[in-house]
């Protein structure tokens, strides 16, 4: 079927910047030139005097002025002379690194014919840039393979899809990304998916499970909120552990969280091993009503089975601080969770400053689904997150906040903004809001994960 690949990318297009400046100009030059004819007319002896071509010259100047400034501004908004620009950076680009072919022609001298210029198309639509290389068997065909990064630099965007299409390969740059961020307030599940930005949805069953490291400052913290609120919103039997005993350990002042939030290293290591065994005894009623109702394919949401997160802010420092043994035994419970939760319904949602591979025995860090970075990372962080990649992480000005990357279910790595959270939005008043429901609280307490605060501290202690 017929679709508009955009506007064709050709050699003119090198210089076409100044050819709409020279097309603006034009009629201030035709006015000027005008008008000193017209005075050459009327005194055909002394039209060549100052006081004659002064003002000619002032509407000359007065045009190019004028057009440079629209020029200018039109650039510096992003409007139509930066897409102009765009189509001239990318001539110059197949031009100058000669991406076509040439015949040479001898006749009385020696002289080189294009015969084969790349079919490159450019394409501008709601503030997404999308570039099209032909994957036509030329000898550029590997170089249009891996032009991303070079895209990313010279467009100034942010790429974030890059799609097979029939004849080509098609990048998609996102232009704004900050104009896509929504509110706390925005955040929500609906059907088993939560949109994280305006258009940028993670499905959590399709791509279970979400890792979450930040800088220091970087909003990690607010994002990690920012889910829970998601959650909790769709009814989901939430758990909270937070060893550093910061925001996320007050939030059980709210009633919804009442004895659901952990934060000493008996208290959480608790949790984990009862969210552990409740996905067992989760598991076995599953294969029964599975073996009841003889069909296969089906998961958790079949049998209205109620979804269970657990947010576990620190990881790493947690899993640093226990000895040797206890952290093989947690790993080995949080391994099960992250290989076992989707069909069962159990997620788990990690936040850290650093994944480093040591905390994620066997490949566990490769399953979560959903990986998130805040605040600006070391090359190396961002290898530990998203893997060799030729994504150009840029740096935002730090009057911003929530900013990073993000990538669902191993797709490219897109730029990020977490929900904006506001001064006036308290998230705990938000949660003291919330209706508890009694019989969601009991049915996620089967495993007896949050059965109290003196038992649960006297667990610890023992």
């Amino acid at each position: 079927m017929f679709y508009l690949k955009g506007i064709r990318i050709r050699q003119f297009h090198r210089n076409i910047i100044l050819w709409y400046c020279l097309l603006m100009e034009l009629p201030f030059l035709i006015g000027g030139i005008a008008l000193i004819l017209w005075e050459h007319a009327r005194s055909p002896t002394n039209f060549l005097s100052i006081k004659n071509i002064i003002l000619p010259l002032i509407i000359i100047v007065l045009g190019l002025v004028i057009t440079i400034l629209i020029y200018k501004r039109s650039e510096s908004q992003n409007k139509f002379f930066a897409r102009v620009k765009h189509r001239q950076l990318l001539a110059r680009m197949i031009v100058d690194n000669k991406l076509y072919l040439t015949k040479t022609r001898l006749n009385n001298q020696k002289r080189e014919k294009i015969i084969y210029f790349p079919k490159v198309y450019y394409q501008y639509k709601n503030q997404v840039i999308t570039v099209r290389f032909p994957m036509d068997l030329q000898k550029n065909q590997d170089k249009f393979n891996h032009i991303g990064e070079q895209l990313e630099q010279a467009l100034y965007g942010d790429l974030f899809e890059v799609r097979d299409e029939k004849g080509y390969k098609a990048y998609r740059l996102n232009t704004n990304t900050i104009s896509k961020r929504i509110q706390i307030e925005d955040i929500h599940a609906d059907n088993g998916k939560i949109e994280l930005m305006n258009g940028y949805v993670w499905d959590y069953n399709k791509f279970p499970h979400a890792l979450i490291a930040g800088v220091t400052g970087g909003g990690k913290t607010y994002f990690l909120q920012a889910l829970l609120k998601a959650f909790l919103d769709l009814g989901a039997d939430c758990y909270v552990c937070d060893p550093k005993m910061s925001d996320l350990s007050q939030l059980d002042q709210a009633p919804i969280l009442k004895e659901k939030v952990f934060a000493t290293s008996g208290q959480i290591g608790k949790c984990i091993r009862e969210f552990y065994e409740a996905m067992v005894e989760r598991q076995k009623e599953y294969q029964q009503k599975l073996t009841d109702s003889g069909e296969i394919g089906k998961d958790y949401r079949s049998f209205n089975m109620q979804p269970k997160v657990l947010f576990i802010d620190e990881y790493v420092a947690y899993l640093s601080n226990l000895e040797y043994k206890e952290q093989t035994k947690v790993l080995g419970q949080l391994k099960q969770i992250i290989l076992l939760g989707r069909q069962l319904g159990f997620f788990l949602i990690a936040g850290m400053q650093r994944p480093d591979a040591k905390y994620f025995e066997d490949g566990m860090r490769d399953q979560f689904g959903l990986r998130v970075t805040l605040g600006q990372m070391s090359s190396s962080g961002y290898t530990m997150m998203f893997g060799e990649n030729e994504k150009d992480y840029k740096v935002q000005p730090e009057n911003i906040r929530g900013w990073g990357y993000a990538s669902i279910g191993g797709a490219d790595v897109r730029a990020f903004f977490a929900p904006f959270v506001s001064q006036d939005f308290s998230f705990l008043s938000y949660l003291k809001s919330l209706p508890v429901n009694a019989e969601k609280r009991g049915a996620g307490g089967d495993s007896g994960a949050g059965s109290g605060t003196d038992q649960r501290t006297a667990e610890a202690d023992k």
